[in-house]
């Protein structure tokens, strides 16, 4: 085995979409385990790195985000470390059992309360308007974003 065949898997995850093949692995042990998916958690974490992350895209905002990747910058630091590039990672994980359902990456600089609402709607859709429960870990909602 070489490296070249494992970069063409990793070409093709990533033009898959890493968090729709998640999602479906996740769904389809949470099915066949019987995994009970009443309730879900929904939190996010920063993870700060070390060294020069540059994009090396030499693209604007808008092309960035177009293309998919994220940006690994300076953002609200939850380990108190604002010295230090970070990126986000948001899991939602099943009320019973713990079984993590849905993965993403995200840019160092997003906000939770910006994104969660965008995030369960997403969800929900992978599960064709089932009545879910969330449970959040995070700032309030505003009535504006409850009400979307």
């Amino acid at each position: 085995m070489n490296n070249e065949p494992l970069g063409r898997v990793l070409d093709k995850l990533y033009d898959a979409g890493l968090t729709e093949i998640f999602i479906r692995v996740a769904l389809l042990a949470a099915e066949i385990f019987e995994v009970k998916i009443d309730s879900f958690h929904l939190d996010s974490s920063s993870f700060h790195v070390h060294g020069d992350y540059g994009t090396g895209t030499g693209t604007d905002d808008e092309g960035l985000a177009q293309s998919g990747l994220i940006t690994i910058t300076y953002g609200y630091s939850r380990d108190h470390r604002p010295d230090l590039k970070q990126f986000i990672l948001d899991l939602m994980w099943s009320g019973d059992g713990d079984i993590p359902l849905y993965l993403r990456v995200a840019h160092g600089n997003e906000v939770d309360s910006a994104m969660f609402v965008t995030l369960m709607a997403d969800f929900h859709k992978q599960w064709q308007g089932k009545l879910m429960l969330y449970l959040l870990r995070m700032q309030p909602f505003t009535l504006k974003t409850i009400c979307r």
